[in-house]
């Protein structure tokens, strides 16, 4: 399984990065870039495809606004802020958390 830190460094070390040129330009980024590793690495969390879609959807904004803040001095608050990092907090106890209905 590969860590935030190495998903982070897939997106940081591609051209679609460096040659991004906006907030709406990152995130696209990092969507097209990590997606299917994301829901490879979520596949087994739930049964449920709602859930896993939830899950890699918290995983992508994550991701994203890390790179905004620690890269690019951007920092984005939404306000579902709380959500992400419960996310991420019980993401390696019991990763459906907050995403199931």
């Amino acid at each position: 399984m590969l860590s935030d830190e190495e998903l982070i460094r897939i997106v940081l070390e591609s051209e679609e990065f460096k040659q991004a040129a906006s907030i709406n330009e990152v995130k696209n980024a990092v969507r097209r870039l990590l997606r299917k590793q994301l829901i490879d690495l979520h596949i087994d969390d739930s049964s449920d495809v709602t859930v896993r879609e939830c899950l890699v959807n918290r995983h992508l904004e994550w991701i994203t606004l890390k790179i905004l803040n620690e890269v690019d001095g951007i920092l984005l608050i939404p306000d579902y802020y709380d959500d992400l990092e419960y996310f991420v907090s019980t993401r390696d106890h019991n990763p459906a958390a907050g995403c199931e209905r």
